[in-house]
């Protein structure tokens, strides 16, 4: 499998560690939340499978180019636009997140509007980049940031301040019945690698999705699910973990680095993170503006000036939906929205693999 898979499946993982996804699981940990997650580990590991296997009969051709091949337009254009509004909210909601975690920990002063301009500025050229550019832009952005990640998270559990008594029980409440919201949070850790619906056209090469790539994705998913639900049980305890909006970021703050120029690792935490959510939000919004892009598709005739007020008008309404809902977006409002678009991600997830599916039969036939 390309290591530009791997990128986006674990730039998605991380992303999502101190989103919102968290807090809904730790708000179900006395209901089913340990078995459904390794339902939905399971279950990651095999989408992701059947994802690079239907792909890999495209090899070098996007969604879009895919459906003009085999579906009536008329056809294709709600698909694109479903699929693009998805993806669009799953960079919302990460920008609405890290947005307030921003006017929380590191500069509370500033407002609202001047921080949220400054990431959809950033964002925005990420978003018109070329593909090839932010594939390259997030390989420069892991090989430089992530070993500090995976260091900081590997002294977590050597942390004095972790309580294994609280994890094991938190792991006692395993023989009760799976539950489809914490099914569906958990399952969205594994969609980074459904990006590939536009990124596809630059992998030429046939991808092996086989028993080696296999077992990584489903350790890979296990560490991941692992450490961002029983660590901050552990560091702040099972019965209070549910009072906490943002149990990651004073999970990061119980460790110190003794000798480091800034001792309190929170503030590194959150750095590291934010360019990661950058990037995260950057994908999701680049595969959302190509789908709805080839939704406005412009004739072949069409001048550049045409495809560049396309482009822009495109950006304006990423930027207005964008701002008119952040600032009112609530906290209560961002966790009851995000269980709401979690399992509904779950539905549109299986659609997109049983679409790939026709889509392979109607290529053989």
């Amino acid at each position: 499998m390309s290591r530009f898979v791997y990128y986006l499946l674990i730039s998605n993982m991380v992303a999502n560690m101190i989103a919102a996804g968290p807090r809904i699981l730790f708000s179900k940990s006395e209901q089913g939340a340990i078995v459904s997650m390794i339902i939905a580990l399971f279950f990651g590991v095999f989408i992701n499978w059947a994802l690079i296997k239907f792909f890999n009969a495209f090899s070098g051709e996007s969604l879009p180019e895919i459906l003009d091949l085999y579906v009536k337009r008329w056809i294709s254009i709600p698909i694109l636009v479903v699929l693009g509004s998805i993806w669009y909210i799953a960079g919302l909601q990460t920008l609405i997140t890290y947005v307030d975690l921003l006017l929380r920990f590191l500069a509370p002063e500033m407002s609202v509007y001047t921080t949220l301009s400054m990431f959809i500025v950033v964002i925005s050229f990420g978003v018109i980049m070329k593909s090839r550019s932010i594939l390259f832009t997030l390989e420069l952005v892991f090989v430089m940031l992530l070993p500090f990640a995976i260091y900081y998270v590997i002294k977590l559990y050597f942390s004095p301040q972790i309580s294994w008594d609280y994890v094991r029980l938190a792991m006692s409440f395993i023989d009760n019945p799976p539950n489809y919201t914490v099914f569906s949070t958990t399952l969205f850790f594994f969609i980074g690698t459904f990006d590939i619906i536009v990124f596809n056209s630059l992998l030429k090469k046939k991808m092996i999705f086989g028993l080696k790539e296999a077992t990584f994705v489903f350790l890979l998913g296990a560490f991941t699910i692992f450490t961002t639900y029983f660590i901050p049980i552990g560091v702040l305890g099972f019965d209070r973990i549910k009072d906490f909006i943002y149990p990651w970021i004073f999970t990061s703050d119980s460790i110190r680095m003794k000798f480091g120029v800034i001792e309190r690792v929170v503030f590194i935490f959150l750095l590291i993170f934010l360019a990661v959510a950058f990037l995260s939000i950057m994908i999701h919004w680049h595969v959302s503006f190509k789908l709805f892009e080839n939704v406005f598709r412009l004739k072949k005739s069409m001048t550049n000036k045409g495809k560049t007020i396309r482009t822009c008008i495109l950006l304006v309404a990423f930027w207005v939906v964008a701002f008119f809902i952040t600032v009112r977006v609530t906290e209560y409002d961002l966790f009851t929205y995000s269980s709401y678009y979690f399992n509904l991600m779950s539905v549109v997830i299986v659609g997109l693999l049983s679409l790939l599916w026709m889509l392979n039969r109607r290529a053989k036939s």
